[in-house]
């Protein structure tokens, strides 16, 4: 017998149907609670214990018997008076049950009464996050219905470094067809728990294309001044990337995000998550004030990596890395 389930059969007040029920499902069964199509196959049995009052408690009584759950409740069932039965059809099972010893028309009862609350229980954990999906993954159609409003299908993403809740916790934003800035951001700071702030309109240069390039003497549109004509081999453009501002950090959660750090495959995963391919991105790293370790000779630092020359004498936030997480460092 579990811990749990042990209090419960001490103190059954303390507990509700729901909870105990979920940890009845988690400790006890291999599949889902109520999915047996035979009753006497399952290693519980729930029931209604007949009373003419109103249920001062869900939980009426746990036990165990034949080395299985009985877990009896007051309410929810046909008995009492918040029951669907005429009261006397109570009293009547009340008095067979306790004066005569004859519990008969009880546990004919609880035959339907064990179908009716497994019913119920599935019904509710089929629409609870906790309850569904982080007891029994494999059993979980809670995430599945939400990666359904956003168009995601969680089998795609089994390699992926991204957990499945993080992406689910993300549908808010991903179910529309516009992302924005700002819910980049807070998708990020809700994950990471670190200030993010997106930077738009960020300069990079576009390689062009080979055959694309401006050649003297050679008749292509690419050769026609005012048309095509190009000068070098690429070109500048303030449309299609953006700055990531991560921090201020402490030095901790810095080194997390420099290339090799444990945040950033996750990071990168994330950010393609929400906006697809079309945009370049960089990353800009921020310490707190006077986080920034200065550089000491014969010390641990690495030179642009985590070292500073001298200490910061203002307030503002300091400056670290600036890279392409993509495609290496930019400078």
């Amino acid at each position: 017998m579990t811990g749990a389930l042990d209090q419960a059969q001490k103190t059954p007040w303390r507990y509700g149907f729901l909870n105990l029920m979920r940890r009845v499902d988690a400790q006890l069964c291999d599949t889902p609670a109520g999915s047996i199509w035979q009753p006497r196959m399952e290693k519980f049995r729930l029931g209604q214990t007949p009373t003419m009052t109103f249920a001062p408690r869900e939980i009426a009584q746990v036990s165990w018997q034949d080395g299985r759950l009985h877990l009896s409740l007051y309410s929810l069932g046909l008995w009492g008076p918040n029951g669907p039965l005429p009261l006397h059809y109570t009293e009547l099972a009340l008095n067979r049950s306790e004066s005569r010893h004859d519990p008969t028309l009880v546990h004919f009862s609880n035959i339907f009464h064990h179908r009716w609350l497994t019913q119920f229980w599935q019904a509710w954990r089929s629409a609870q996050s906790a309850g569904g999906g982080l007891d029994k993954p494999e059993h979980d159609r809670f995430a599945f219905y939400i990666a359904s409003l956003s168009g995601q299908d969680l089998r795609e993403s089994a390699e992926s470094p991204l957990s499945d809740h993080v992406r689910l916790a993300a549908s808010a934003h991903l179910v529309r067809e516009s992302r924005n800035p700002d819910g980049l951001a807070a998708t990020l700071a809700h994950y990471f728990s670190v200030p993010f702030a997106v930077k738009e309109f960020a300069l990079h240069w576009i390689t062009v294309a080979d055959d694309e390039i401006t050649r003297l003497g050679t008749p292509a549109q690419s050769s026609v001044l005012g048309n095509g004509a190009l000068i070098g081999q690429a070109v500048p453009d303030m449309q299609y990337k953006f700055r990531l501002i991560i921090g201020p950090l402490t030095l901790e959660d810095y080194l997390r995000f420099l290339p090799g750090g444990n945040n950033l495959p996750v990071l990168t995963e994330l950010v393609r998550t929400f906006i697809g391919f079309e945009y370049c991105w960089e990353i800009e790293l921020q310490l707190k004030p006077h986080a920034a370790p200065p550089a000491v000779i014969g010390g641990t630092q690495r030179l642009g990596w985590t070292a500073w020359a001298g200490k910061a004498m203002h307030d503002r936030p300091v400056t670290g890395m600036i890279f392409e997480p993509e495609h290496g460092l930019t400078h």
